[in-house]
């Protein structure tokens, strides 16, 4: 059983690992230690951090130089078409095992066959419906007697029949999407005529509450840890963010809320991690909520590592604990892991800053690394810094920034900005005057000019 940094050393010695993500950032504590030998990801890694890490990072941004406002698998597709070629020229004939941020798509194992490179994924196969379709998903979490907003699935959108039975505004939702993509509010028929052919659609009630995302992890042995929560920004229309967009994080809000609150979703969570047990996942898991008082909502489940969970990895490495992060890739190859854990995490804070405008070309563009405020909209830098390890308590990290020449089309992620102090209101809601300054020196540090669509 692995317990500590050190024992999970010992078991992964001469192991080759292909780190696979969206973003370079999210893996920092596997990048931190070290045990990555290539990166494969959709959006490029900050200067200075292959080095730093002793790792090779093949990103589709480098090739494209555009950066879309999904950040996700549609960068990654880019590319797939020549992926199996870059990595035959150093990796022909080697072994290495694969470290994924969400599922390993059939299409990268087919491209990588004739590479020479062979990738050893997790024996798991792949998720049931109820893990990865939101329409099947609520079903069965009512099934685990948790509470979520009440729900139809309709393969027709019809405003006027949608808004008597759920109020306005409500909310439609695709079946399969992550980070808030295909998620959409909507007040009146406009809003439902800028949602994209598709369906079946999950209808909801837009419920009120502060929004709440929590870690929990399965063992190989399907033992339940219920890990800390985070407050989640997905609605900070100072930062370039639309309605159910992820914008950012803050563990540390969470102790704002009752008590009672706390406790309803820990339950939640450790209710629906002996469901995922029961159905055979093995791994790290997040859980979104809504908690309004004492009452607790459960909106979804992400049978995959959060766009947290690096930050919470940052809080566990500086305790001397081994990173959920490390924990989930262990577990999803059959290492079994256990040992302390944090119960609650606090001062970890992450803010996503997007463009906002039309498509636009960045001419200039910040170092990456701890910058401090000096004044109303100005930023001074201090230093390298790569995460909340390297951060001050009166600092900002500045990372996840576009080389220049780089496309941003609307919606693009600009930066991230990492602090160890609340840069919004405890609800995540809206911007403290810490965090309106913090975004105005970031943005201030850009050059961007707009380019045709």
């Amino acid at each position: 059983m692995i317990t500590s940094l050190d024992d999970a050393y010992d078991a992964l010695r001469g192991t080759g690992w292909l780190g696979f993500t969206p973003r370079p950032f999210l893996f920092l504590p596997l990048l931190r230690t070290r045990i990555l030998s290539v990166l494969v990801s959709g959006q490029r890694m900050d200067p200075g951090w292959a080095s730093r890490f002793g790792v090779e990072c093949l990103s589709a941004e480098e090739l494209t130089r555009m950066r879309d406002e999904a950040g996700g698998r549609s960068d990654l597709e880019h590319l797939l078409p020549r992926a199996g070629d870059l990595l035959s020229r150093r990796w022909r004939g080697h072994r290495l095992a694969l470290a994924s941020y969400g599922q390993w798509w059939p299409e990268w194992r087919a491209a990588l066959a004739g590479s020479g490179l062979h990738v050893q994924p997790p024996p798991a196969g792949p998720l049931p419906d109820v893990l990865t379709d939101k329409t099947c998903m609520r079903p069965w979490l009512r099934s685990l007697h948790v509470r979520t907003p009440a729900d139809t699935v309709t393969a027709r959108l019809d405003h006027v029949s949608l808004r008597r039975r759920f109020g306005s505004p409500y909310v439609v939702q695709q079946p399969r999407g992550t980070g808030g993509h295909g998620t959409h509010l909507v007040r009146d028929e406009r809003d439902l005529g800028r949602i994209p052919p598709g369906g079946p659609w999950l209808v909801s009630r837009c419920a009120d509450g502060v929004p709440v995302n929590h870690h929990g992890l399965v063992g190989s042995d399907g033992t339940v840890c219920v890990l800390p929560a985070s407050v989640q920004f997905t609605d900070l229309r100072d930062t370039g963010v639309p309605f159910g967009t992820y914008a950012g994080c803050d563990f540390g809000a969470v102790g704002m809320l009752p008590a009672a609150g706390r406790d309803g979703a820990r339950g939640a969570v450790e209710r629906i991690g002996h469901g995922l047990a029961h159905v055979g996942y093995r791994g790290t898991f997040g859980v979104d909520l809504l908690v309004t008082g004492d009452d607790v909502l459960v909106l979804e489940v992400n049978c995959r590592m959060q766009s947290s969970t690096w930050l919470l990895g940052e809080l566990e490495l500086a305790a001397g604990l081994l990173p959920t992060q490390l924990r989930h890739v262990l577990e999803q190859h059959g290492h079994g892991t256990a040992g302390e854990y944090l119960p609650e995490a606090a001062g970890a804070v992450q803010l996503m800053l997007r463009h906002s405008g039309p498509p636009a070309r960045v001419n200039g563009v910040p170092r990456s690394g701890r910058y401090a405020i000096s004044g109303p909209g100005d930023f001074v830098r201090r230093g390298e810094g790569y995460g909340l390890l390297e951060c001050g308590a009166d600092e900002i990290v500045l990372l996840h920034l576009p080389r220049p020449a780089t496309v941003l089309a609307s919606g693009a992620a600009l930066a991230r900005l990492i602090s160890r102090r609340p840069l919004t209101t405890p609800d995540g809601r809206a911007l403290t005057a810490r965090g309106r300054q913090a975004v105005s020196a970031a943005t201030s540090l850009f050059a961007l000019e707009p380019v045709a669509p």
